[in-house]
């Protein structure tokens, strides 16, 4: 049987068309699954409706640290099944037996997400039901649906009643591999700290010349595929290798021999060098640096008005 449950939140990708988004979640499965599999830790994945639920029997925190590595999903919520039926009462009944705030003044709010329906009632009612059964148990809650002390996030499938009972934010961006591939002589702690700005918008690195594998050992957590250049698809139905479109941390000279431009190509991206720590000072720098090392515990937290009004 297994223990743990997850709820993968996407952002950016919501806002895709249907195809390319389909397209963008395809990638960010692989990239978990393997992640998963270089840190032998059993991921289950199963979609439900336009959401994505993960199931382990691995080890809690092994899990969450592994979701926070992977680039593309805002959130994770973690989800813990109750022992109850369908019915308000026993919803109510489950929450509170595994409530440590029970009997303590407080204040609630109930939110129900149906994936699958239960009698003739609507989610609003639903709410209100199971909001009075727990007033009706514990005496000491009130109603609150602007800033509660508590919300009750109640999740109902066809596999029974379960509780979000925790959102652990994430790296956000877009998955790797997605948005073609760069070029990178990873030297130093600057150079990787940019690679992985450009990984979040969706891009595989390629790193060559003097890279050292400390920095893309550290950059691997993020993209399994590290190095392996991504394919396309051209009008004729093949995939070759897409050549890359940009440079960090070397002359566009000498990244010349690893760009994979094809004789035959008909059009080409001018190559890009990029630098996208320009302008950030150091407590910024020093924000993402905590960040990337720890994502589960750092956000990147830059203040977005001094950064309006300074730059």
């Amino acid at each position: 049987m297994v223990n743990s449950k997850w709820i993968l939140r996407f952002g950016e990708l919501g806002l895709k068309s249907k195809t390319v988004r389909g397209s963008f979640q395809r990638a960010l499965l692989n990239n978990m699954l393997e992640q998963a599999r270089i840190a032998k830790i059993e991921l289950i994945v199963d979609k439900q409706r336009s959401q994505f639920h993960v199931y382990s029997n691995s080890d809690k925190d092994a899990v969450e640290n592994l979701l926070c590595h992977v680039l593309g999903i805002v959130a994770i919520d973690r989800v813990e099944k109750l022992d109850c039926d369908y019915s308000s009462k026993s919803i109510a009944k489950s929450v509170l037996d595994n409530s440590p705030n029970f009997g303590t003044k407080r204040t609630f709010g109930v939110r129900v997400k149906r994936m699958y329906k239960f009698g003739d009632i609507s989610s609003k009612d639903y709410e209100i039901e199971i909001g009075s059964e727990m007033i009706a148990l514990d005496n000491n809650l009130s109603v609150n649906l602007s800033s509660p002390d508590e919300w009750i996030r109640i999740i109902v499938d066809s596999n029974g009643v379960s509780r979000i009972v925790d959102r652990i934010e994430t790296t956000a961006g877009l998955p790797t591999g997605v948005q073609g591939d760069v070029i990178v002589n990873l030297v130093d702690e600057k150079t990787m700290l940019e690679s992985f700005l450009v990984m979040r918008r969706g891009v595989r690195l390629i790193p060559v010349l003097d890279s050292k594998e400390i920095y893309i050992k550290k950059l691997a957590r993020y993209d399994p595929f590290i190095g392996q250049r991504t394919m396309e698809r051209d009008r004729h139905k093949f995939s070759p290798k897409r050549p890359a479109w940009g440079v960090i941390g070397l002359s566009i000279e000498d990244a010349e021999p690893f760009i994979g431009k094809r004789d035959d190509a008909v059009k080409t991206t001018p190559l890009s060098t990029l630098s996208p720590l320009d302008g950030w000072d150091d407590d910024e720098i020093n924000a993402l640096r905590l960040h990337f090392e720890d994502p589960q515990t750092h956000g990147i937290n830059l203040n977005v008005t001094n950064w309006i009004n300074n730059h």
